[in-house]
Order: C-alpha cells, then structure tokens, then sequence
C-alpha cells in the first residue's frame, strides 16, 4: 500500500525483517552470504549446515557475529548478506 507522496505505509512482502525471521521462516529462495570487512572476502553459507549448527530457530540478526573468515580468520564485523534466486 502507498501513500499518497509514494511513501511505503506497509513493508513489501519481498522485503526481510532481519531481526525477526530466522532460518525457519526465511524463504527457501533466499541465499545466504558473508562477507568480512577486513579483506573483502565473499563466500555463499550453508543455510541447512548453519540450521544443523545453531539451531533453525537461530535469528538471522545473531548470525553475522558468529561469522569467521575463511580467508584472514577474522571475527570482528563480518557481515550476512541476503540474496534472492530468480523465480519464474
């Protein structure tokens, strides 16, 4: 629904709460990513290894900070990205 001005009264359906869904509820054609902010590096995560790990009902807002680097092993600041697969 819009507003008159085209402001968004209610979020899209696309659109993911990241501190309310978890791995349970997030959408099967959504992807998960890290990426680590001292080197750059970028890789694509295991959601039903992570949901064996932690637990399905973890918060996907709880995920970055668990996150290590593959590449420098870092453990400060890394980021969870969400992608989507094209659907027909």
């Amino acid at each position: 629904m819009k507003h008159r001005r085209s402001i968004d009264l209610v979020p899209s359906h696309q659109e993911v709460a990241i501190d309310r869904e978890t791995l349970a509820t997030l959408p099967q054609w959504y992807v998960l990513h890290a990426r680590c902010p001292s080197c750059q590096h970028e890789t694509m995560i295991d959601r039903r290894m992570l949901a064996y790990r932690h637990g399905k009902d973890i918060s996907l807002a709880r995920i970055g900070p668990r996150l290590k680097c593959s590449g420098c092993g870092n453990r400060t600041g890394n980021q969870l990205l969400l992608g989507r697969l094209p659907r027909d």
